[in-house]
C-alpha cells in the first residue's frame, strides 16, 4: 500500500444486526414484568427475543448486567418537583418513591442485583453508577432548598440522600415495614431541620 499504510483487517464473524440489542432489552423488560427476576432465564429470554443464548452472552456477561441495561432503558428518571418549598418537593418525591418501591413483578430486581453485586465487582460498579444517576432528583431538591435559604448552607446533602434512600431500601429489603405516606412524612420531618 502507498505511504506504508496497512491494509485494514477483515472483521470476523457476522456483523451485528442493527436493533438487536434494543430487541433483547425490550424482551427482557417484558419478561421482568411477567415473571420477575427469579423467573427470568437466558433460555426464556433467547426464545422471547428470537435469538440464540450465545447472541445474548456476546453482549452481556451476565443476566444481572443485562438487567442494569434494562433498568436504564425502562425506568424513567423521577421528574424534579418544584412546588415552591423543599417540604413540598420532598413530599412529592417520596410519593413517587413509594410508588416505585411498591410490590409487583419487578419488585425482586433490586434485591437480586444487590445480592449479586456482593460477588461481582463489575456489577457493583454498574449498580453504583445506576444508583448515582437515580439520586439526581433528590440532590436537586436539596440543593434548591439550600439556594432558597430553606436549608442551612452547610446542610449535608450526601448524608441526607443516604438517609432517605437508605430508609426506603431498608424497609423494602429488610424490615418489610410499610412504605406509605405516614412513613414519608416521618422521614421528611427527620431529615429537615
Amino acid at each position: 500500500m502507498p505511504g506504508g499504510a496497512t491494509k485494514p483487517r477483515p472483521v470476523r464473524g457476522r456483523p451485528r444486526t442493527v436493533g438487536l440489542d434494543a430487541a433483547i432489552v425490550a424482551a427482557a423488560a417484558e419478561l421482568l414484568g411477567e415473571v420477575g427476576m427469579v423467573g427470568l432465564s437466558m433460555d426464556l429470554l433467547a426464545q422471547r427475543a428470537g435469538v440464540g443464548k450465545a447472541t445474548i452472552y456476546r453482549r452481556w456477561e451476565s443476566k444481572e448486567q443485562l438487567v442494569i441495561d434494562v433498568l436504564q432503558a425502562i425506568v424513567e428518571p423521577s421528574p424534579t418537583p418544584d412546588t415552591g418549598t423543599v417540604v413540598g418537593d420532598l413530599t412529592a418525591y417520596t410519593r413517587m418513591m413509594v410508588e416505585r418501591f411498591g410490590q409487583g413483578r419487578m419488585s425482586d430486581v433490586l434485591p437480586h442485583l444487590i445480592e449479586a453485586s456482593c460477588y461481582d465487582d463489575q456489577l457493583r460498579a454498574s449498580l453504583d453508577d445506576y444508583s448515582r444517576q437515580r439520586q439526581t432528583t433528590l440532590r436537586a431538591i436539596l440543593r434548591r432548598g439550600i439556594e432558597r435559604g430553606e436549608l442551612p448552607k452547610d446542610y449535608d446533602v450526601d448524608l441526607v440522600v443516604d438517609t432517605v434512600l437508605g430508609a426506603f431500601v431498608y424497609r423494602r429489603l429488610m424490615s418489610g415495614a410499610p412504605l406509605n405516606e405516614a412513613f414519608s412524612k416521618r422521614l421528611i420531618a427527620f431529615v429537615l431541620p
